[in-house]
């Protein structure tokens, strides 16, 4: 009786031992057949985090009649968390080299259009891969003026009133790290941290209409923004 016993769980250990040593060395195969060369597109969520110079707003009819006096506003930092959303297509040329072309959409005091260059190093395509690239381009803001009854700016004149205001991108520039964790032979998920240096410009006009003519007064306004950046990103290979 024992020994039909022994024998019935050494069949039923076989049984189940053997399948899952195949299992392993079949998902060990499969990580190291990943797909290494061709079509690539990756999906990046970010939060870019920094400082922004704001104009903290009172009672507007505060400002409204004090408006010619240096006591009418109150610029400060404050800290800001800007999401961005990018989609990158390009080519694998091997294990470790990858370039393509990506656009995006951000939202930082208005919304800007990223569109960038991209190259990427893999140190080693393996289990958990780190990797460096860098991209570069040039973001876009919206294409038309906006008109405001009461203009409150984070820089001088600080209040404008009737004007209208137009916002433009710049050249942007984001070095990034991090690690791939493979999900697929055809899939991956990578977690990163970058560096975000981003130009943009504003322009605020206000017009004046008088019998003898047409006038107007312009403020630009410059800044570079630098910011760090956490993100998660899927590749489709």
């Amino acid at each position: 009786m024992k020994k039909n016993i022994l024998v019935i769980l050494a069949a039923f250990l076989m049984h189940h031992v053997f399948p899952q040593s195949n299992e392993n060395e079949g998902l060990t195969f499969r990580f190291e057949n990943k797909k290494k060369k061709g079509y690539f597109n990756t999906t990046q969520i970010s939060l870019l985090m920094g400082n922004r110079q704001i104009n903290e707003q009172k009672d507007p009819y505060y400002y409204l009649s004090l408006s010619s006096s240096p006591y009418n506003y109150n610029p400060r930092t404050e800290f800001q968390v800007s999401p961005s959303v990018t989609m990158t297509h390009g080519y694998r040329f091997n294990e470790h080299w990858a370039a393509g072309i990506g656009v995006g959409f951000e939202l930082f005091d208005h919304n800007l259009f990223p569109v960038f260059a991209a190259i990427q190093y893999t140190l080693w395509d393996n289990r958990i891969s780190p990797f460096f690239a860098f991209k570069t381009g040039y973001a876009f803001s919206s294409f038309k003026k906006k008109r405001y009854e009461n203009l409150f700016l984070a820089f001088e004149p600080y209040y404008v009133s009737n004007a209208d205001i137009m916002n433009y991108g710049g050249f942007m520039l984001h070095p990034e790290m991090g690690v791939i964790v493979p999900l697929s032979n055809n899939a991956d998920l990578q977690f990163t941290v970058a560096y975000r240096y981003q130009k943009t410009k504003t322009t605020v006009t206000k017009n004046y209409t008088y019998y003898i003519g047409h006038y107007f007064d312009e403020w630009e306004h410059k800044v570079s923004l630098n910011r760090l950046s956490f993100g998660v990103a899927f590749m489709f290979k």
